[in-house]
């Protein structure tokens, strides 16, 4: 907010701060770089509904993988599905499921349904963004994207009509600056994501590995 105030001068803070959110919401959707592992999911025998757990304040966005028992899924659209697997809610015919579906920002689908209970069986990776009521996000996201942001939030706010503060052209050059700053963050999340080995193995013999990336897909162990 220093940063953006004497800008603005005389706009209200509420209105600040929801230029703020809806930059940093834009800079997740369209950028992709807040990402995260999900706790691991508890798979239960005939249900394929679960539920995506995202940290406090945030939507899930975007599945970016699912992992089932080590095996990665596919992901699919339900109309596809539809034609692929017309029965597939029948839990006559449960099996492993091959499949994911994003169904809400709260619940994702499995297919064909799991014929079985598996603790901890499946691994998301997600693209988050913080809700519109949030107060708060990422601290990396807003430090790393921080000049992004800010340009984000000027441009939402000096384009707006009759205003002591209005400036059509600095909103116009705050918007250029804006999706030039989305491109070069999209490319370096993408980047961070490319040539990384997912390795996930489980179960009890001789212990778990699992190779896990952080938000720009570098590996953690």
């Amino acid at each position: 907010m220093p940063e953006i105030i004497p800008m603005v001068p005389g706009c209200p803070d509420t209105l600040i701060e929801n230029s703020i959110r809806s930059a940093a919401i834009e800079l997740c959707e369209k950028a992709g770089v807040y990402q995260a592992e999900l706790d691991p999911v508890t798979t239960v025998a005939k249900i394929y509904e679960y539920d995506l757990e995202a940290p406090s304040g945030t939507n899930v966005h975007k599945i970016m993988w699912a992992v089932h028992n080590g095996r990665d899924l596919e992901p699919i659209s339900t109309n596809l599905l539809e034609q692929r697997v017309p029965k597939w809610r029948d839990t006559n015919s449960a099996s492993t499921p091959i499949y994911y579906v994003k169904q809400t920002q709260s619940t994702f689908w499995l297919v064909p349904v799991p014929s079985v209970t598996s603790v901890s069986s499946t691994i998301l990776r997600v693209q988050l963004k913080p809700t519109h009521t949030s107060t708060a996000c990422d601290d990396d996201v807003m430090s790393d994207y921080r000049e992004a942001i800010v340009n984000g939030a000027l441009f939402r706010l000096l384009r707006l009509p009759s205003k002591d503060w209005t400036d059509f052209s600095g909103a116009q050059v705050y918007g250029s600056l804006f999706q030039q700053d989305i491109v070069n963050a999209e490319r370096r999340a993408r980047h961070g994501d490319e040539g990384i080995a997912r390795r996930v193995n489980y179960g009890g013999i001789g212990g778990a590995l699992r190779t896990r990336r952080n938000r720009y897909g570098n590996e953690n162990r």
